[in-house]
């Protein structure tokens, strides 16, 4: 049996798709935020990293605390593995609460 392969980069269309933020957004955040830097070659095209993708996370994670993005690179210096529980919760919370609409769409 092959074991699935995980990308090494993605492009930033995949993760805007991935977390479901707009392209403009992930662009602004990466001009506020200084720990969010993904890869980019010779045509300025993006490549995030798994890394990259867990900021990300933790960003959405702020925002949806009404966290102000001035703060976010000061919070992320931080490094705290109690946001990182915090964001893993809110991402369950969420794939339930999307089970839940389904389950109930059904009916």
């Amino acid at each position: 049996m092959i074991a699935p392969t995980t990308k090494v980069y993605y492009s930033i269309k995949e993760v805007s798709e991935m977390l479901q933020i707009p392209l403009p957004t992930l662009r602004f955040w990466e001009r506020e935020v200084q720990q969010l830097k993904p890869r980019k070659n010779a045509g300025h095209t993006r490549f995030y990293s798994e890394e990259d993708i867990q900021t990300l996370r933790r960003l959405i994670y702020f925002r949806s605390q009404n966290i102000p993005v001035k703060e976010w690179s000061e919070r992320l210096k931080l490094n705290d593995n109690q946001l990182d529980r915090k964001v893993q919760a809110r991402e369950n919370l969420l794939a339930v609460k999307a089970e839940l609409e389904a389950l109930r769409n059904l009916l």
